[in-house]
């Protein structure tokens, strides 16, 4: 069983820029949110005690994760990190808003919009790839384990495609909230708002 979450609001995300594998701390309003998540984890999981808490290692994940273990009474000494659940790579791109990734680049949008699940930024990562790095994270994890994930945006909507064996590309389109998490049990994916 997975509870899977996307990291809080960060600066960068109010700015409008990629984050990518850079690091950009959450806003005051993400830290509302984080600690809104854990309150909502907390009533949602009857045996929270038996899950743990794993996340990306980056600044807004592990910022997040640390707010959630406060709202659940846990020791932030006992997240585990993992490289695997990084958001997906957007190489040069990342700390640049789409305007100016378009002034830089011009007509680099319309390429990618060819094929999205295989288009590859410069000297980043695409979604295809991404999907074999969050694949082999899942792969490792069995049904009888009982998890708290905090993760990215993209990097979530691809592990929902991969747990639920969705068609490549198809993950492109889910959405990414930051005011709910997903539950991924008996490969059924359910959302659970956080003001539920």
């Amino acid at each position: 069983m997975i509870y899977l979450c996307r990291h809080s609001e960060t600066e960068w995300n109010r700015e409008g820029r990629l984050q990518g594998h850079k690091n950009s701390d959450l806003t005051e309003r993400g830290r509302a949110q984080a600690q809104r998540m854990g309150q909502a984890l907390h009533r949602e999981i009857i045996d929270i005690d038996t899950f743990t808490l794993i996340a990306s290692p980056l600044t807004r994940t592990r910022q997040t994760a640390e707010i959630v273990c406060d709202a659940i009474g846990r020791d932030h000494d006992q997240i585990r990190f993992d490289d695997r659940l990084k958001e997906i790579s957007w190489g040069d791109w990342e700390g640049y808003t789409r305007p100016e990734i378009e002034d830089r680049w011009p007509g680099i949008y319309d390429r990618r919009r060819e094929n999205k699940w295989e288009f590859q930024p410069p000297n980043g990562e695409s979604y295809a790839l991404l999907s074999h790095r969050v694949g082999a994270w899942l792969a490792e994890i069995s049904e009888d384990q009982n998890l708290i994930v905090v993760s990215h945006g993209a990097a979530g909507r691809v592990i929902r495609g991969v747990y639920g064996n969705m068609a490549p590309g198809a993950a492109i389109g889910l959405t990414e909230p930051q005011d709910a998490f997903f539950l991924l049990s008996k490969g059924a994916i359910q959302e659970i708002p956080v003001s539920r």
